[in-house]
């Protein structure tokens, strides 16, 4: 499996809270340092420059962008970031090289789940929780788009966004393709939210929803894997769920862990609302398997 930079380190931050300022060639350079960077971590200035499609004196100011002295200063932070990406896979590579057993996969693909979930928490800051929650609650109207795996996560916050908030829920890509989800996004203003769901292998109907979102002046939230997402550039607040995955493209795993917890804390902020769900569930009790 190919090593990425986790959106968790520090080098990863700082490439995405500038990513949306930098430069076309800057852009190159900061998406080959995210998919390729222990073949970056081994380069001098000169063949970086070179496999990014950039001159050294871009590379230079690149670097400087993002706050670092020099090249040198930079491909140390990277050594950095590749030394705390490393997870041990020694479980996983000898079951693998020996017997493969069912068994075997079942214990990587939940210890991988684990290890996505942990870097979502460590992910997760306040200051851009209490972002989401703000206009999340301030939204006149919430449409939510997502589609393959994200689908089912954008299926999810439907449901229990809708439960909880005054807000009109529209699950835009529910049913009807890209052209339901485009009608339902023409009329979208800057009272609106359009949370848009999105993993490896990213939609292109959800990047391009998100982007005429945000043309149209709506609030734009991302809940994406990673600072390499096409999402990022767009989205006002990015929310970070890993979706590594040894054997498949990704997992939604950390994804729906994430969209629970934007429930939770949204049904935190609405305890008349909470306390209105309490009341219709005791009335439907006897509809209840018990």
């Amino acid at each position: 499996m190919s090593q990425v930079l986790k959106p968790t380190t520090d080098l990863a931050h700082r490439i995405a809270v500038v990513y949306a300022s930098l430069s076309e060639a800057h852009r190159r350079a900061a998406d080959f340092v995210l998919q390729n960077p222990l073949e970056t971590a081994t380069m001098t200035i000169e063949g970086f420059a070179e496999r990014s499609g950039a001159s050294t004196a871009t590379v230079t100011r690149f670097v400087r962008a993002l706050n670092y002295a020099g090249y040198s200063e930079f491909r140390a932070a990277l050594s950095e970031a590749l030394r705390l990406a490393m997870a041990p896979v020694d479980s996983f590579a000898d079951a693998h090289s020996t017997k493969s057993s069912a068994f075997a996969t079942f214990v990587t693909a939940l210890k991988d789940q684990a290890a996505n979930l942990d870097e979502t928490l460590a992910a997760v800051d306040e200051e851009t929780c209490t972002r989401a929650m703000d206009v999340l609650l301030r939204a006149r109207r919430i449409f939510i788009v997502g589609s393959g795996a994200s689908h089912h996560v954008a299926a999810h916050l439907d449901e229990g966004l809708t439960l909880y908030l005054d807000a009109n829920v529209i699950f835009a890509s529910s049913r009807g393709g890209a052209e339901k989800a485009v009608r339902h996004l023409m009329n979208v203003g800057e009272d609106d939210l359009v949370l848009a769901i999105s993993l490896p292998r990213y939609s292109r109907g959800t990047v391009d929803l998100a982007k005429l979102a945000k043309n149209r002046g709506a609030t734009v939230m991302a809940l994406t894997d990673g600072p390499s997402s096409p999402l990022v550039p767009i989205a006002d607040i990015t929310l970070f769920a890993p979706a590594r995955n040894r054997l498949l493209p990704n997992s939604p795993t950390a994804a729906f862990a994430l969209a629970d917890a934007i429930v939770a804390a949204v049904a935190r902020e609405r305890p008349d609302a909470v306390e209105a769900l309490k009341e219709l569930s005791e009335n439907l009790l006897w509809t209840f398997y018990q």
